[in-house]
């Protein structure tokens, strides 16, 4: 069975979900909360994504496209994470897939705009489809791996 990855990402929080994409079960899911400076976090952070990728036996990454932030330093680091991120993973085999969030949230049917509102929407399709109480993180996660399973 082929499975995939979905990374929800920052340099604070990333979610993460695994699942089987011919049948969308969901396999596993979970965040990644590091600690220490942007650049530890970073680090930290591309680490724990490359490991995930391994102990799932992945095919499949997808990772959200960066999008235009209001401040220009998190710009920066989101699209410098973004950036290693691709390159680390593809160099180790896997077919990594860039995906800006509009895109994968249609996808799965989120119609809200502003960012609270498609968290809210998004905790709220987890618990409906999967029974899940789980963070935002995790849940754009699990929604962002269902938007690309059969």
């Amino acid at each position: 069975m082929t499975k995939l990855i979905a990374f929800d990402q920052s340099t604070t929080c990333t979610g993460w979900c695994v699942m089987e994409q011919e049948t969308g079960k969901l396999v596993s899911h979970g965040f990644i909360k590091p600690f220490g400076t942007t650049d530890e976090r970073s680090i930290e952070m591309i680490k724990k994504i490359i490991k995930l990728c391994s102990v799932h036996d992945v095919t499949f990454v997808f990772i959200e496209g960066v999008q235009f932030q209001k401040n220009p330093v998190v710009f920066e680091v989101l699209a410098a994470l973004h950036g290693v991120l691709r390159l680390c993973l593809t160099e180790k085999g896997y077919f990594v897939n860039s995906v800006k969030a509009p895109e994968w949230r249609k996808r799965v049917g989120i119609k809200n705009k502003k960012r609270a509102d498609v968290k809210e929407e998004a905790i709220k399709k987890v618990k409906e489809l999967y029974d899940l109480d789980v963070g935002e993180d995790e849940c754009e996660a699990i929604l962002f791996a269902r938007a690309f399973c059969a």
